[in-house]
């Protein structure tokens, strides 16, 4: 395999606690998105991949080995990991080294997807859902064919591979009705992670660098309506509580 035929690996943590909840792992970034989320907190993996050193492939996975003993899941992540085309051939190498993969996607390329969890490649899937569907352009920074967004979720949703759908909820970009209008397009999902915007210097969009997130108490609300709708315990069109 030439060099420009690799799946470009611009970051390489050895080990984590955090990218695969319950599990230690390693994480590999790839280079490159075709979204632009304003409140990318990798916005050098997104608009300047080429700028950033590759990892040595052979450094990834001598390192994999030594550390195996205790890692034995690895998680892809980007940027966007399914717009290389050698991706696929890549976890199958981590696959014959007998690694457990979980995959961090956006869910645009739903054939992608599909391919790599009906030939058993991947054993977790984070996908992340920007917001309510209808308006999807509005939080990726892009157009976007929301039909392939909709065919990853029901994909999921058909229960082919054990995944999360995961949501960063942005003030000023998000309402309190976008989070419960997401939890309506996954209902009876088995996992939904509504995570905390956090506000770093480096970000994709500056105008997000200085966005508080939302009180404490406001998320809780957000995650108790959001799990029950999810699960079908509630009406979405109810009140919000504290209205």
């Amino acid at each position: 395999m030439s060099i420009k035929d690799r799946l470009p690996v611009k970051g390489f943590i050895e080990t984590s606690f955090i990218d695969w909840k319950g599990y230690l792992s390693s994480v590999l970034f790839t280079g490159g998105c075709n979204f632009r989320c304003p409140y990318c907190h990798n916005p050098d993996l997104v608009l300047n991949p080429d700028t950033l050193e590759d990892v040595p492939h052979g450094y990834i996975f001598s390192t994999l080995r030594k550390y195996k003993v205790w890692v034995e899941r690895v998680v892809i992540t980007g940027g966007e990991p399914t717009i290389h085309k050698n991706l696929k051939n890549f976890i199958k190498r981590l696959k014959k080294e007998g690694f457990l993969i979980k995959l961090d996607t956006n869910g645009s390329n739903p054939y992608v997807l599909k391919d790599l969890v009906e030939d058993k490649l991947i054993d977790y899937v984070a996908m992340d859902v920007k917001g309510p569907i209808d308006r999807y352009s509005r939080w990726c920074g892009v157009e976007i064919d929301t039909e392939r967004i909709r065919e990853s979720i029901n994909f999921l949703l058909e229960g082919h591979v054990d995944y999360e759908f995961r949501m960063t909820v942005v003030p000023f970009l998000h309402q309190e009705e976008d989070v419960y209008d997401v939890a309506q397009d996954i209902k009876n999902a088995e996992r939904f992670n509504i995570q905390d915007f956090k506000s770093i210097k480096n970000i994709l969009d500056n105008t997000y660098s200085s966005v508080k997130p939302f009180p404490e108490e406001m998320m809780k609300r957000i995650r108790r309506k959001a799990t029950e709708i999810v699960k079908g315990n509630t009406d979405p069109a109810l009140k919000i509580e504290g209205e």
